[in-house]
């Protein structure tokens, strides 16, 4: 299980939330209202399986959205299949089962992409890719957000990745250029 992350300001693996920078760009804007009132997210992170399912990871949303990832019911290790319950504002839910070897990160869903770093992350493929593809979904700048609907709609996660993976490279991060790489590879050797 990941809570990666926690205690960090960015919160950026598993609370999608803003980054630095976009809290600096909010704090230029005219406040609206009371100045002394504060704004709290309800962020709820299902960490707790029906019939003893261990949930794999989780993450939440501030809009009151969030995602668990199980092992699905009939998984096998020849072609695993993940299980990813998604729960909208109101509580209600809807899973969605995803066979890891059928996902294209360059052409998936958030939802295809959770069951897919979480998988690396458990057979120890990788060591962070659910955090590494956290943060890159976001976006470098920090500016990609997601809702009910945006969780299903297909993206190049591949090249947000790579985007990313620049960014660590150009700020000198090497260390950070390196842990994207290897989570870029896993997304590339399944390529071919």
């Amino acid at each position: 299980m990941s809570v990666n992350g926690i205690g960090n300001y960015n919160y950026a693996s598993n609370y999608v939330g803003m980054n630095k920078a976009a809290q600096m760009r909010n704090r230029q804007k005219p406040a609206m209202g009371n100045v002394g009132n504060t704004q709290t997210s309800n962020i709820t992170l299902h960490y707790t399986g029906e019939n003893g399912h261990k949930v794999l990871t989780a993450v939440g949303f501030p809009d009151g959205i969030s995602a668990s990832v199980y092992k699905a019911d009939n998984y096998n290790d020849a072609d695993p299949e993940y299980r990813v319950r998604h729960w909208d504002k109101s509580g209600n839910y809807t899973d969605t089962n995803v066979k890891i070897n059928d996902v294209d990160p360059e052409n998936a869903s958030y939802l295809e992409m959770l069951a897919y770093a979480t998988y690396s992350d458990v057979q120890g493929c990788t060591s962070d890719a659910f955090g590494h593809f956290m943060s890159a979904a976001g976006g470098v700048n920090g500016d990609i957000t997601y809702d009910g609907d945006s969780v299903n709609l297909k993206k190049d996660f591949m090249n947000m990745v790579k985007e990313f993976m620049q960014m660590q490279y150009d700020s000198n991060n090497l260390t950070g250029y390196l842990s994207f790489k290897k989570f870029y590879d896993y997304m590339a050797d399944g390529r071919n």
